[in-house]
């Protein structure tokens, strides 16, 4: 189960917080939303229920999987590989790649020490590449698979160590699976990289790993069916996405997620890219913040509280259970009433604290409460992000689907990089790089 307490995003708890009038107002509007939304749903909406490609998935994944695979490294950027390394961390132990194989790699940046170490570590007879870029031409992830293809050659195999998943038609990725014989998985037409988590983008490494992808993708159907039949403040997408909305709408443009729980440190990085580069357009949208608790609470929290009040906070908290406490120092009173004390309570005591003392500064906070991690409210948790995210979207008037100015950045860098064909951008950038302004040490 999840769970969203908004009880303290609401002015009659917190005189930072929102109307319940203006909420309710939200909440209408985002009816009509989604009915028509329903009537003609978003490629990425079907995902969950595409059980034709699932089946190929796992046929793909379980005849690689005969052989033995030491590391598993996943080439990406962005859409291509949050969504993948949520999982891992998610599902995973946080030792796994100390005790476990296959490792995994998330190679989701070109830092050339990162991708060196990387090199270096992997069992080069025993490793699957997995090449993921919806477009097949981002550089970064062709820069890396031209070097770790040349690492693998003269492997035994090497088609059966190079997996790429792209468009299911165009692209030089594509080009090249065909050219080269590589097997290859498709991103269905329609779904954009930060939408993908639900696709072969996410559920064949996921595959590959051992997760178990049908309860991912039974969750999100489930919370799918939830959107689809619930009403108004029974319906936890409308609630959270109307929250999102309305405190961007006063003036909260910084909108923090903060999970009490290592193992979702990497979603809240998978959603910061879900709201920025969705609702980041025409002058709107926040900007996400992420955080994490409690580390966080002892560098951020001093902002948030006496700082700009700016900030919409959404904690995320998991009950698990953990060590007691020992009675170590019975001679100093002080440190007693740690004493016998879980660190489970300690942990959620942090929250609870944190979340009284920006109450009492005003501002507005929520808490979506887990009841568990599993593949099943995992898959849950993706689909309800994206589905609020959509929401809030149609609230700002703004598609949710498109990235310009992300685009305009990859075309300088192909330009820097003495691609042909773009003298214009090449010619822009000589004139900003004509004169300079730096001082050293």
């Amino acid at each position: 189960m999840i769970h969203l307490d908004y009880t303290y995003a609401l002015k009659r708890k917190n005189e930072g917080g929102i109307e319940e009038g203006e909420l309710e107002d939200v909440l209408k509007k985002l009816e009509k939303i989604n009915r028509e939304i329903q009537e003609k749903p978003y490629p990425f909406m079907e995902l969950p229920f595409m059980s034709y490609e699932l089946e190929e998935m796992k046929e793909l994944a379980a005849s690689l999987r005969e052989k033995p695979i030491s590391d598993v490294v996943l080439l990406g950027i962005g859409g291509s590989s949050l969504g993948a390394e949520t999982l891992f961390r998610a599902i995973l132990s946080p030792e796994h790649n100390l005790k476990h194989r296959p490792r995994y790699w998330v190679l989701d940046n070109v830092d050339p020490i990162t991708v060196s170490a990387a090199i270096e570590t992997i069992e080069k007879e025993k490793t699957l590449l997995i090449v993921v870029s919806k477009s097949g031409e981002t550089p970064e992830t062709l820069s890396q698979f031209m070097l770790f293809k040349e690492i693998l050659e003269g492997v035994k195999d090497i088609k059966e160590k190079i997996v790429i998943i792209t468009d299911k038609k165009r692209g030089l990725l594509k080009r090249i699976a065909e050219k080269e014989g590589y097997p290859s998985l498709s991103v269905p037409d329609g779904v954009g990289g930060r939408f993908s988590v639900l696709s072969p983008v996410g559920m064949f490494p996921a595959l590959i790993m051992g997760i178990e992808v049908d309860e991912i993708l039974e969750g999100a159907r489930r919370m799918a069916e939830h959107i689809r039949e619930k009403r108004r403040e029974e319906n936890i997408a409308f609630v959270l996405s109307a929250l999102l909305y309305l405190t961007d709408k006063k003036g909260k443009k910084n909108h923090v997620i903060m999970p009490y729980c290592d193992r979702l440190s990497g979603f809240s990085q998978w959603f910061r890219q879900l709201e920025a580069e969705s609702l980041g357009k025409e002058g709107k949208g926040p900007t996400p913040i992420s955080s994490r608790g409690v580390t966080d609470q002892h560098s951020q929290l001093q902002l948030y509280t006496e700082g700009p009040k700016d900030k919409f906070i959404i904690f995320i908290y998991v009950p698990s259970q953990g060590p007691i406490v020992p009675q170590s120092f019975p001679y100093i009173h002080e440190i007693s009433y740690l004493s016998g004390k879980g660190l489970e309570k300690l942990f959620h005591s942090e929250l609870k604290g944190t979340m009284f003392s920006l109450v009492e500064a005003s501002v507005p906070v929520s808490e979506v409460w887990i009841d568990s991690i599993s593949p099943y409210t995992i898959g849950a948790l993706f689909y309800l992000f994206e589905m609020a995210i959509v929401f809030f979207g149609r609230l700002l008037n703004v598609n949710p689907f498109d990235q310009p100015g992300v685009e305009k950045g990859k075309m300088y860098t192909k330009a820097l990089m003495g691609l042909e064909g773009e003298e214009s951008l090449k010619k822009m950038i000589a004139e900003l790089s004509r004169e300079k302004f730096t001082v050293s040490f």
